[in-house]
């Protein structure tokens, strides 16, 4: 099975839509280091035992600045990136369209309904409308060509 390439960037942003824990930390510290990457700060880091916040400090500050090839700063970058990598996968049918949707609907939540994936939110309540919602043909079918517009209109 081939190795999944060390992102430091999805995993920062998955830190800023709280995805991410600082009981993830010490497996991210460790693959920054298996990937070529050092620094007193990552070592601490992956030598922690299920760490919490009060544990990792400023830990992971530094660490990112060993790192040094951080490009998501903010949690509007953050929420751009998993929406994207979300859209994506749904076009690409890594991930069910309809459980994708719900993965957009709670990133439009956090981020407070930006326009380029409010619409998820209602696409993620279709399946409970009842007798009022749309055939899952349809509903997957709407999903997809959203996720399309998605990744159409919004830049990396």
């Amino acid at each position: 099975m081939p190795m999944k390439k060390f992102d430091p960037n999805l995993f920062v942003a998955k830190w800023h839509c709280s995805q991410a824990g600082p009981e993830d930390l010490p497996a991210f510290a460790a693959d920054a280091l298996e990937a070529g990457y050092d620094g007193p700060s990552l070592r601490k880091l992956a030598g922690l035992v299920q760490p919490t916040y009060r544990d990792v400090g400023n830990l992971f500050e530094k660490a990112l600045l060993e790192i040094g090839t951080i490009k998501i700063q903010t949690h509007k970058q953050a929420v751009v990136a998993l929406s994207r990598i979300t859209a994506a996968d749904i076009v690409g049918g890594r991930v069910d369209p309809v459980e994708g949707a719900g993965i957009l609907s709670g990133l439009a939540r956090l981020a407070g309904y930006p326009r380029f994936i409010s619409q998820f939110d209602q696409l993620a309540d279709m399946p409970l409308w009842g007798e009022r919602a749309p055939s899952r043909e349809r509903l997957v079918q709407d999903i997809i060509e959203q996720a399309r517009k998605l990744l159409a209109s919004v830049p990396e």
